[in-house]
């Protein structure tokens, strides 16, 4: 009668002697077998795409990834903030993938170096577009070169990616700037100034001195901003003065601020303009006759001035590592267990990490990769990454509202460990803190 062996059917019907791969049959007569052997043809082969199709299985070309893109500045003086948008995009592509992937897809994710120069930025960008497939793209730390990236997209046209960056103003969200497929993961930078205003003049003192970054696509834009919240919260400005970008010396500007004797100091200054303004300030003592507020603060500025000079100095800005709620603890675990407990992320790796979360979760509701496709799908879309709810606006500034973090600098003795350098003191949250779609032009 023939015995039965354990194993599968093979594919290839050039069999004479009746088995197939471990499969053994009964036969009578030649045609008979030929004609068994079909059917075992068949039946394994309906059986192995139910299989396929029921466990989420992809063949072929099917499995081709879906390819994104990140370019930010990995050599010169923005190279670690660079490596906190690598870092912050690699952790969402590997979790996307870990949980199947994106529409049955893996993510690929291909890492360029701007070198801070807007035409290699652009170059490499096209290059990505052109000759990967990009169909998104995130990162950017230097903002001469995202203008020339925003250009390059707007020149290819229907060719064009999503495009995410971290931060932005109303100065390039107006109908003459936005691109229908430019989207910011980061708050509009009036936000922390409103922000600001408001809590300085409730909470710490009404009389304050401004010293601010003498540029207009960021110290400007927070400047007006804070004047505007101040003043409407019943705050008097005693004066302010522009610092040149890239001032070091902050003795001449200081010495200003010390004679009109505010209730508070507004230092609206980054990177390491902020870190030698704080230590400058701390050594000439003005932090014993007044409070400090600063804006758009990064954890990296936070150590880099340390604990004695950034104590009781009020932070407004996006993120910091330590806010309590559930999505940001899933978040930390995530972040620990790729690169270990030795440091904390900063605003930029979270920031690029929900950049790449949003945009999948927009390209799951499309059902689509297409970027014209999933920027429809954004305009609107909510999500909570770790912050708190954010919201892109329906309007065309695609203005990202979302909850802007206060919190203070903490002294030596206070900290737990080298880890607890500050702490959150309040989130605001509502359409309030950022200027309306008319005052970007768009009413």
């Amino acid at each position: 009668m023939g015995s039965k062996t354990r194993g599968f059917p093979s594919i290839y019907p050039g069999t004479r002697s009746g088995k197939a791969e471990g499969i053994e049959f009964k036969t009578k007569k030649k045609g008979e077998k030929i004609m068994k052997f079909r059917k075992w043809i068949l039946l394994f082969s309906a059986a192995l795409f139910i299989f396929c199709a029921g466990s989420g299985i992809v063949t072929g070309a099917d499995k081709e990834p879906i390819n994104i893109g990140a370019i930010a500045s990995l050599t010169g003086y923005l190279s670690d903030q660079a490596q906190n948008v690598v870092e912050g995009t690699e952790l969402a592509v590997d979790q996307i993938n870990a949980e199947g992937g994106l529409l049955g897809r893996p993510l690929k994710v291909h890492i360029r170096d701007d070198e801070m120069k807007p035409p290699v930025g652009a170059r490499r960008f096209e290059d990505l577009v052109k000759n990967q497939g990009i169909v998104m793209h995130t990162g950017i730390v230097f903002a001469p070169v995202a203008s020339s990236i925003q250009q390059t997209n707007k020149q290819l046209e229907d060719k064009g990616v999503v495009l995410f960056q971290a931060a932005t103003s109303h100065l390039e969200q107006n109908p003459k700037n936005m691109q229908s497929n430019l989207f910011f993961i980061g708050s509009s930078l009036e936000a922390y100034g409103l922000v600001g205003g408001e809590h300085m003049a409730r909470n710490v003192g009404k009389k304050t001195f401004i010293l601010y970054a003498d540029y207009a696509g960021w110290g400007w834009v927070i400047r007006d901003a804070f004047i505007k919240s101040a003043t409407a919260n019943g705050g008097e400005i005693l004066g302010s003065l522009a610092v040149p970008p890239g001032t070091t010396d902050f003795q001449p500007f200081l010495t200003q601020v010390m004679a009109k004797n505010p209730d508070y100091a507004t230092f609206i200054v980054n990177g390491m303009m902020f870190i030698n303004c704080m230590k400058q300030a701390y050594a000439m003592g003005l932090k014993d006759k007044m409070k400090f507020v600063t804006f758009h603060v990064n954890i990296e500025e936070v150590n880099g001035c340390g604990p004695e000079v950034i104590k009781d100095v009020l932070l407004v800005t996006d993120y910091f590592w330590n806010m309590q709620n559930d999505k940001n603890k899933e978040f930390l675990e995530r972040y620990f267990k790729k690169y270990g407990s030795g440091k904390r992320p900063s605003m930029r790796t979270f920031l690029h990490y929900a950049s790449v979360m949003i945009w999948a979760d927009a390209v799951k509701k499309a059902g689509k990769v297409d970027p014209k496709t999933v920027s429809a799908s954004l305009v609107g879309f909510k999500g909570d990454y770790g912050k708190g709810e954010i919201e892109i606006r329906k309007t065309g500034d695609h203005t990202t509202v979302q909850p802007i973090v206060v919190a203070r600098g903490k002294g030596p003795n206070e900290m737990k460990d080298k880890f607890d350098t500050q702490e959150i003191v309040k989130l605001y949250t509502g359409e309030k803190y950022f200027y309306t779609p008319k005052e970007k032009g768009w009413e």
